[in-house]
C-alpha cells in the first residue's frame, strides 16, 4: 500500500496526530528492554542478533534507528516492522493505545478539510494581533503591559484582541467562501438559524499551537471587568485536543530538553511571565485538567516536572491531582508552593522573578512531602493521619513502575512512622510485562556512507536544515539548486525539511515508503545537532556542491573539444568556456 492511498483513507490530520501523541519510548519499552545512555535509551535490537545494545530512542524525536543493523523509522514504522502489519493496522493500533480515534474516509476531501481548517486559525491570528496593536486594542495593549507583559513578548507568543461585536472576524473570513463544516468544525463561530457570529468577542486571544507549530485553537480573556467567566477557550475541534496540548510548547521544548525538567502552570499569562524572565523551560495546561495524555507529551522532553499552579487551596488540590497523574506516568513531580492567594504571574511581577528561582525551584518540595505537608500531617490526630496514608496509598497503587512504587513506599513508611513491610503487603500484584525475544534474523544491511566530497556537502545540508539554524537555513533556500543534489534521498529529505517551519522526525519519516530509505533518514536524524557555525557550514556545503556540478559541466565540455578536434572543426568557442568555468572554481 502507498502512501498517497494511506492519505486517502485516512485523513492526514489523523496521521499527524499520532505522530505527535504516540511516545515511541511507551511503543518500544513493550518489546525492548531500554537503559537511558544520555538523552537517547538503548537496548538489543529486536530485528537482529546483538551482544551489544546498539538500538537506539530518541523519545524527544519521536524516532529510533538500530546502528549494528541500520533499521530505523518512527513509532508506526517500529509497530509495522515488529508485528508484521500493515500502515493502517499499526495506526488503528497506536490509536487505540494513545486514545486516538481512527476513521476512514473514501474521500480525497479530507486533506482540503484540514487544510481549511488551519489557514482560518491562521487568518484569525493573524487580525486578532494586529488589532491589539491597532487604535482599537488601545485599551487591552495597555492592560497586558500593566500586568508586567511586554511589547515583545506579546509579539513572540502572537497575542491578540478580539473586539466588542458579533461579526468582527466573521467579515474577514466569509469572503474566503470556505464550507459550512469548516466553519462549524473551526470552533470559532457561533450559529442560530441562519446566522453565523463569533464566539470570541472582547477578549484577549491567546493563540495555541500544536508540536508542528500550527495555530490549532484560542484562549480568550476578559479584561477590564469582573466577568466570571475569566476565560474561554475553543472547544475541541479535529485539530484541538485539550488533553493532549501543552501551551506553548512549541517555543520552550528545547529549554525543557537542556533544563532537563519543565515548570508547569494554569494559565497563558503565567507562562509568558516566566518566559519573559528567564525561566523558558515552561508550559501550560490548555483549558483542561491535566491528564495521561499530557504526561506522555512532556515526558518526550523531560523526567522531571515542577508543577508551579496558584497558592489557594484550588491550587494545591490541582497540584496534587496533576501531581499523581505524573508519578503514575514516570515523571518525577516536584511541587513550588506559591505564596497564599497568590499566582506565578503575581509572583513573577512582584521580583521579576528572582525570588521564583531562589525560593520556588531551589525549594520545592517532593509530591510525597507536599501531600503530607499541606495536609497538616503532623498535627493530626491518629485517626486522621490514617485517613491520609490511606489517600495516598490509593493513589500509589496506581504506579504502574515497581521501582518508582518501591521508592515511594519507602519514602512514605519513613516520614509517617509506619512499618514499611505494613505498607508493601498492599501492593502484592506485580505488573510485568511481557517482552518477546529478539528475532533471529542476522543483519544484512550495511548503513550508507557518505563519502564524497559531494555527498558530504548534501549530509551537510540536511544537518543544517534539519537544525534550529534561521539563517543558515534561510540562505541555503535562496542559494540551493535542488536539481544539483546527487543523492535522490537526500534530495527529498531537503526538500521536506525546507518546508517545514518546525522539523519533527516522526513525521518527516513518514514520507519514505522504502526500508532502506528510513533507515538512511533515521540514522541522519538520529544524530544530534553539533554545528556550532551553521551560517559557515551551509556556505562551504553550497560552494561544494556549486563546484561539483560545475567540474561536471566542464568534463562534458571536454568531451565535445574532443570530438570537434577529432572532427576537424573549430573547438576555440568551448575552451573559453572551461577557461572562464575554471577561473570560477579557482575563485
Amino acid at each position: 500500500m502507498t502512501w498517497k492511498i494511506i492519505v486517502a483513507r485516512i485523513p492526514q490530520e489523523t496521521i499527524d496526530r499520532i505522530h505527535d501523541t504516540a511516545d515511541i519510548l511507551d511503543v518500544v519499552s513493550r518489546y525492548v528492554d531500554l537503559k537511558k545512555r544520555g538523552r537517547n535509551f538503548f537496548g538489543l535490537c529486536p530485528f537482529h542478533n546483538e551482544k551489544t545494545p546498539s538500538f537506539s530512542v530518541a523519545p524527544d524525536k519521536g524516532i529510533y534507528h538500530c546502528f549494528g543493523c541500520g533499521n530505523g523509522g518512527n513509532a508506526v514504522n517500529f509497530i509495522m516492522e515488529f508485528e508484521k502489519i500493515s500502515f493502517v493496522e499499526a495506526i488503528q493500533e497506536l490509536g487505540d493505545q494513545f486514545g486516538v480515534p481512527v476513521e476512514f474516509t473514501g474521500s480525497d476531501d479530507s486533506k482540503e478539510f484540514f487544510t481549511h481548517l488551519y489557514e482560518i486559525h491562521q487568518l484569525a491570528a493573524d487580525l486578532y494581533h494586529e488589532t491589539l496593536f491597532s487604535n482599537r486594542g488601545e485599551e487591552a495593549k495597555k492592560y497586558l503591559l500593566d500586568r508586567g507583559l511586554s511589547e515583545e513578548s506579546l509579539k513572540l507568543f502572537k497575542v491578540g484582541l478580539a473586539p466588542a461585536g458579533s461579526s468582527y472576524l466573521w467579515n474577514a473570513v466569509k469572503v474566503k467562501n470556505y464550507s459550512r463544516e469548516v466553519l462549524e468544525k473551526s470552533g470559532l463561530f457561533g450559529f442560530s438559524n441562519n446566522d453565523i457570529y463569533d464566539r470570541f468577542r472582547s477578549r484577549i486571544m491567546f493563540p495555541i499551537w500544536n508540536a508542528s507549530a500550527k495555530i490549532i485553537a484560542f484562549g480568550g480573556r476578559v479584561f477590564g471587568t469582573d466577568d466570571p467567566a475569566k476565560y474561554m477557550n475553543s472547544p475541541e475541534t479535529p485539530l484541538y485536543r485539550k488533553s493532549e496540548i501543552f501551551y506553548g510548547l512549541n517555543l520552550t521544548r528545547d529549554a525543557i530538553r537542556k533544563n532537563e525538567c519543565a515548570i508547569m502552570v494554569e494559565g497563558y499569562t503565567d507562562l509568558i511571565q516566566l518566559f519573559q524572565a528567564g525561566i523558558k523551560n515552561v508550559v501550560a495546561v490548555s483549558g483542561t485538567a491535566f491528564t495521561e495524555k499530557h504526561v506522555q507529551q512532556i515526558r518526550r522532553f523531560s523526567s522531571k516536572v515542577y508543577l508551579a499552579y496558584d497558592g489557594d487551596s484550588a491550587g494545591i488540590k490541582a497540584s496534587l491531582r496533576a501531581g499523581y497523574v505524573l508519578l503514575k506516568g514516570g515523571v518525577d513531580p516536584h511541587v513550588i508552593q506559591i505564596p497564599d492567594e497568590m499566582d506565578p504571574d503575581d509572583w513573577i511581577q512582584k521580583d521579576g522573578g528572582a525570588e521564583f528561582k531562589s525560593i520556588g525551584i531551589e525549594k520545592a518540595s517532593g509530591l510525597l512531602r507536599f501531600h503530607l505537608k499541606t495536609a497538616g500531617f503532623k498535627e493530626l490526630s491518629s485517626s486522621e493521619r490514617s485517613n491520609v496514608i490511606k489517600e495516598i496509598l490509593s493513589e500509589a497503587a496506581g504506579i504502574p513502575d515497581p521501582i518508582i512504587r518501591q521508592g515511594f513506599i519507602k519514602t512514605l513508611a519513613q516520614v509517617s512512622g509506619v512499618e514499611e513491610n505494613q505498607m508493601v503487603h498492599m501492593f502484592s500484584q506485580q505488573l510485568r510485562k511481557k517482552r518477546p525475544q529478539p528475532t533471529s534474523k542476522e543483519s544484512t544491511k550495511k548503513p550508507q556512507l557518505f563519502t564524497t566530497v559531494n555527498a558530504k556537502a548534501e549530509l551537510g545540508i540536511i544537518k543544517v536544515l534539519a537544525g534550529d539554524h534561521g539563517e543558515a537555513k534561510e540562505l541555503i533556500r535562496e542559494k540551493l539548486d535542488m536539481n544539483r543534489l546527487e543523492n535522490a534521498q537526500l534530495k527529498k529529505l531537503a526538500t521536506l525539511l525546507m518546508d517545514k517551519a518546525h522539523v519533527n522526525p516522526a513525521e518527516i519519516i513518514a514520507f519514505f515508503d522504502s526500508a532502506e530509505d528510513r533507515e538512511m533518514v533515521s540514522r541522519i536524524l538520529m544524530e544530534e545537532d553539533d554545528t556550532t557555525e551553521p551560517l559557515q557550514m551551509a556556505e562551504e556545503c553550497l560552494k561544494t556542491i556549486s563546484k561539483v556540478s560545475v567540474k561536471e559541466k566542464i568534463r562534458g565540455l571536454r568531451i565535445k573539444i574532443r570530438e570537434k578536434e577529432a572532427a576537424g572543426e573549430d573547438a576555440i568557442e568551448l575552451m573559453i568556456e572551461v577557461v572562464q568555468l575554471q577561473k570560477g572554481i579557482n575563485d
